[in-house]
């Protein structure tokens, strides 16, 4: 078993404390440094499947997760008249591939769960960023904008699709974004008797999309607009108020929702979301659920880093491999990474031998994540009206054959290519005799 290290991790969403956790409860201290001033209480609907599930079992986690499920009972593809052209319920299975997961939880009350269970073992540094990193041969010195430099065993950067610390730390010529052109707002609004229990999709021509996911346990729903389209960078750096009147522009014409999302994101406030003490998930209503109030705006985009790890300073989640929303395997690839790279630490006393070893270990998951069928998130946004009935027909056909296959088939049109590629099915999750995890036993 390794020596107890001194850990520092950028970024308390979920990769970093799902790491802090099992690190801690192996003896490990850790301090997390986040640049906000409290835990990040927005962000829409996330889900956990395949082995993700499993690390989340053995981190001790899944019952709190399960707990706080948004009641999200499937999905409708709709036309603009609100006719259903075909409907998925949720995967009890949390299949990979399904549109809907057992788990389907806020974002904001994910990283609640993983902050609770890690708060009291974990040193929370809230409203600071890291500045500067110095490496020396036995430990890293840290630079904070708002604290005096420490000096610690190891750094993991895990802030994000655009990490501040990954870009201190290894450069910016060494990572690519790259767009999946596409620009998406996000929102959420109140939610109404007629919006049920059951999110809904529906585009229009122009790669356009509107899709409603109803959360009735909280009291509103989470209304998205996407569009595809090369200006998706462009739009995304647009200042808040510009995003909302270039969206206005483009949606002005849709039907169905699109007039009601487009009222609410004009009520929804501007500039950095709001943080607050008050757990989400506590809350019942929208309207007094101010936070959840923020519309924010961003770029459907992967990350590629030819290497995760530097000396003593590694990735960790979207930092490293951020596979997209439209690949629904984030929060999957956050957990299975934290479980990698804890394992790795807690087995190898050198801290370069487990920063290599996990790489070595969790690229092939991270490659399969990013796998994505040819054309997505396009082919799942047709541009032509006559695109969208082509779409439509597909889907109503796999509706009528549920055991045909097509229907994972059409999974896919949203997701990774898991089980296109060999052997991708067979990818197993390393064990680590050395890591204790909470619940005591392997994933």
């Amino acid at each position: 078993m390794a020596s107890p290290k001194r850990v520092l991790i950028a970024g308390a969403g979920i990769a970093g404390p799902s790491l802090a956790l099992l690190l801690s409860h192996n003896g490990h201290k850790v301090t997390i440094v986040e640049r906000a001033p409290d835990i990040r209480t927005t962000g829409q609907q996330v889900d956990v499947s395949g082995k993700g599930v499993n690390v989340t079992k053995a981190m001790g986690v899944w019952d709190s997760l399960l707990a706080h499920t948004v009641g999200d009972q499937g999905i409708k593809f709709i036309d603009e008249n609100n006719n259903t052209w075909a409907a998925f319920a949720a995967d009890k299975e949390s299949g990979a591939q399904s549109f809907v997961k057992e788990v389907e939880i806020l974002r904001g009350d994910m990283a609640k769960v993983l902050y609770d269970a890690t708060k009291n073992e974990t040193e929370y540094i809230f409203g600071n960023t890291i500045t500067a990193i110095d490496e020396h041969a036995s430990h890293v010195t840290v630079t904070f904008s708002e604290l005096p430099q420490r000096d610690f065993d190891l750094v993991i950067a895990a802030d994000g699709l655009f990490s501040k610390t990954r870009e201190i730390a290894f450069g910016k010529s060494a990572t690519e974004i790259r767009s999946l052109n596409q620009c998406t707002a996000l929102m959420s609004i109140p939610w109404k008797e007629s919006d049920g229990s059951w999110s809904t999709w529906c585009n229009f021509p122009g790669g356009r999309c509107v899709s409603l996911r109803p959360q009735p346990n909280f009291g509103r729903t989470g209304a998205y607009l996407a569009v595809m389209t090369p200006d998706s960078g462009r739009m995304a750096r647009m200042n808040t108020d510009e995003q909302k009147a270039e969206f206005t522009r483009r949606f002005q014409d849709a039907g169905g929702e699109a007039p009601r999302i487009l009222r609410e994101m004009q009520d929804n406030e501007t500039g950095t979301p709001p943080m607050s003490k008050t757990p989400c998930m506590s809350e019942t209503s929208a309207d007094n659920c101010t936070h959840h109030r923020q519309v924010y705006f961003q770029e459907t985009a992967q990350v590629y880093t030819a290497s995760w790890h530097k000396g003593r300073i590694a990735l960790l989640g979207d930092a490293a491999y951020c596979p997209s929303p439209v690949s629904g395997q984030g929060t999957t690839a956050a957990f299975i990474g934290s479980y990698i790279l804890a394992g790795c630490i807690c087995t190898h006393d050198d801290v370069q031998e487990a920063l290599i070893r996990y790489e070595e270990q969790m690229r092939p998951f991270a490659t399969q994540a990013q796998k994505l069928f040819p054309g997505v998130p396009g082919i799942a946004n047709p541009q032509t009206a006559w695109g969208i009935q082509l779409f439509y027909t597909v889907l109503w056909i796999g509706n009528l054959v549920m055991n045909s296959g097509v229907v994972g088939l059409a999974g896919k049109l949203f997701g990774p290519l898991a089980s296109l590629w060999p052997g991708s099915e067979e990818l197993k999750l390393p064990l680590y005799p050395a890591m204790k995890t909470i619940r005591g036993v392997a994933p």
